[in-house]
């Protein structure tokens, strides 16, 4: 298996239009280090828009809003740069990673350019480049800047191309859909064995120097490579995976999902949040719909979909109460049946507010008595809030209160409540939360 993985900048300045046509050209000092012993300098597969040079991207920058009659929004992005990363491996199997004729350093450079335009409209890039001079290789840089039509005049837009290309692939952010719609471009028109990167956060710098350049260039290079030398591991458990019967699957897909959350919430467990279609926001109901549950269903699918997963391995979120016992044969340690059964927690607590809170705002539009909440104990799931409470006690994220209690003085009896001090921080470490 190859890997495929994108990189993104804003370039917001005259400036980095500038810097990043000095670094073309081969005219800054980075560039020139960079050169790979024995190479011609500035040997590479190029083009733009720019009359005169294939890499004067400023030139090439005005050339592009003049053929698209293009203006700018005052401190918007004047365009977004792209690294678009392939596995070299790839490359270097039809021939010399730094041949300008390998046939696949050219479908690359077509495909690149062809793949920014799909979502990014016709005519979008104005300048392309993939370097040969160095010592990596098989990294399409693309210069693009995205035209929407503003209160009927054309302007560059990177955000508004974003969003589209995230509604079209239904990521959660627009640099995965990014990642992703490469990805999956490349896999289609490429090689059938390219495959997307490891999910990870991807680099949004503002200001791009010609040396954050050369670092992003080669981190992208060896999270791809080092993506890569992981493929053969999975590859195998895919294939041993495939040998199962398909209810043997089914389970072993429910229980990817259960370890997905596990693992989220052992990272940061104080800042976990159930995942959601949608954030609880008065913008969900806007008043034409009566029935609150289509709405209810959509904002709290995916945190119900963890609760119901949950069951049918006979664990819930009131497991804390039974020593944590359930699940056991699934979840061999204790410290993922007890981040589990916080998960199951939080994502009951989710769904119980989802629906208060879409009934609520229905009811407020409409007049009428709001749902009791937070109290919410006739919700589904009940009391999810208490068991909440519970679980991050148990953990350690919150000091449990002791019951109130009486003391018996001469003096007439007194109810006080006390607080427990804060669990130690060593017994969290002793069970290895």
């Amino acid at each position: 298996m190859f890997k495929a993985a994108i990189r993104v900048n804003k370039i917001t300045s005259i400036a980095q239009l500038r810097g990043a046509t000095l670094h073309a050209e081969r005219a800054d000092e980075t560039s020139q280090a960079r050169l790979r012993e024995g190479a011609e300098p500035g040997a590479a597969l190029a083009w733009s828009k720019a009359p005169q040079s294939d890499r004067d991207y400023l030139a090439a920058h005005k050339a592009h809003k003049a053929e698209l009659g293009a203006g700018e929004r005052k401190g918007a992005p004047l365009c977004m740069q792209a690294l678009c990363v392939i596995s070299p491996e790839w490359v270097k199997a039809a021939g010399d990673l730094h041949d300008p004729d390998n046939p696949r350093n050219r479908a690359l450079f077509d495909q690149a350019k062809a793949w920014a335009e799909s979502w990014a409209g016709k005519g979008s890039v104005f300048g392309a480049r993939l370097d040969l001079d160095e010592a990596g290789g098989a990294v399409v840089d693309l210069m693009i800047a995205p035209v929407r039509d503003s209160r009927g005049k054309p302007m560059i837009s990177t955000q508004k191309a974003l969003v589209e290309l995230k509604a079209m692939t239904g990521e959660r952010n627009e640099y995965s859909a990014l990642q992703t719609s490469w990805a999956d471009w490349s896999r289609q028109r490429l090689d059938a064995q390219i495959e997307r990167g490891t999910r990870r956060v991807i680099t949004d710098r503002q200001h791009l120097t010609s040396e954050t350049y050369g670092l992003v260039k080669d981190k992208a290079r060896e999270e791809v490579l080092r993506d890569q030398a992981r493929t053969p591991d999975v590859v195998r458990a895919l294939q041993s995976a495939s040998e199962l019967p398909p209810e043997a699957i089914d389970d072993l897909r429910d229980l990817l999902l259960l370890q997905r959350e596990i693992q989220a919430h052992r990272r940061a467990p104080a800042a976990y949040e159930a995942p959601r279609a949608w954030e609880l926001h008065p913008s969900l109901v806007d008043g034409t719909k009566t029935d609150p549950w289509p709405i209810i269903n959509d904002v709290r699918k995916d945190a119900e979909k963890v609760v119901t997963t949950a069951q049918r391995f006979g664990m819930g979120m009131d497991d804390d109460r039974k020593g944590y016992e359930a699940g056991r044969a699934f979840f061999p340690a204790l410290t993922d049946r007890m981040h589990l059964t916080a998960v199951i927690a939080k994502c009951a607590d989710f769904c119980a507010r989802a629906e208060a809170f879409v009934k609520n705002a229905l009811a407020q539009l409409r007049g009428d008595e709001r749902v009791p909440y937070p109290s919410h104990v006739q919700l589904w799931p009940q009391n999810a809030e208490a068991a909440v409470i519970r679980n991050e006690q148990n953990l350690g994220l919150r000091a449990p209160k002791v019951a109130k209690t009486v003391q018996r003085e001469s003096k007439p009896e007194i109810e006080v409540e006390r607080e427990a001090p804060v669990q130690s921080k060593h017994r969290s470490r002793d069970l290895d939360f």
